[in-house]
């Protein structure tokens, strides 16, 4: 048989017509099944991927850790604190007048002997958020606080952190932190009306140092 005669014997005008009619029906249905799939299920995340589902959850840890490490400082919890901060972390003051600091111990004795005794109230704000990766994160966030020392000296301070995270057991802890002040008002402990707007680093740290006879 030629191919010709074939073509005939296995699609003549009315197969033909019967076949694209198939073609046609089967092409809509697994377009239409495509459309199903892709609107009622998201596609699995590549390998070591994190799903938008987790980093959604991660960004709120993160924002909580902050937030938890701000009031364990005002409250003076400092077991508290001590569990937010990775066992080697690096802590840079330098930016706020103080030393770098590596290990949590280390930095909680310097929080103790610096701010111990003092009033403080902390808040952080905007943070941007970067996941690194499903147990990394970097973080920059602007930051306020107001320092009140015996009730004779008061600052209203301005700045902003550069912080990593990492999620160790499926908990976020601190791995480093740089605070850099931008601005450091002395303002009347009793009523935080601003003495000296602006104040330079390195006279603000020598009252406090004078105060706390460092």
């Amino acid at each position: 048989m030629s191919v010709e005669n074939h073509r005939r014997f296995l699609a003549g005008p009315g197969e033909r017509r019967a076949l694209r009619t198939a073609m046609a029906l089967g092409t809509a249905t697994m377009l239409g099944a495509v459309g199903i799939s892709m609107a009622n299920a998201e596609p699995p995340a590549p390998p070591g991927v994190f799903s938008a589902t987790d980093a959604a959850a991660d960004i709120a840890a993160v924002k909580q850790l902050k937030t938890d490490y701000f009031h364990n400082i005002d409250t003076k919890n400092w077991a508290a604190l001590r569990e937010l901060l990775a066992p080697d972390v690096v802590v840079d003051t330098t930016g706020s007048g103080g030393p770098i600091l590596v290990g949590r111990d280390p930095f909680i004795a310097f929080l103790k002997l610096t701010i111990g005794s003092a009033n403080t109230h902390h808040q952080g704000f905007d943070p941007q958020i970067n996941l690194t990766s499903a147990t990394t994160a970097e973080v920059g966030w602007r930051m306020e606080d107001v320092l009140i020392f015996g009730g004779t000296l008061g600052v209203h301070g301005y700045g902003n952190y550069q912080d990593r995270y990492t999620k160790v057991n499926g908990k976020w802890i601190i791995k480093y932190s740089k605070l850099t002040r931008t601005r450091l008002d002395l303002i009347n402990p009793d009523d935080g009306t601003v003495i000296e707007a602006d104040a330079p680093l390195e006279e603000v740290v020598a009252k406090v140092n004078e105060l706390l006879g460092l």
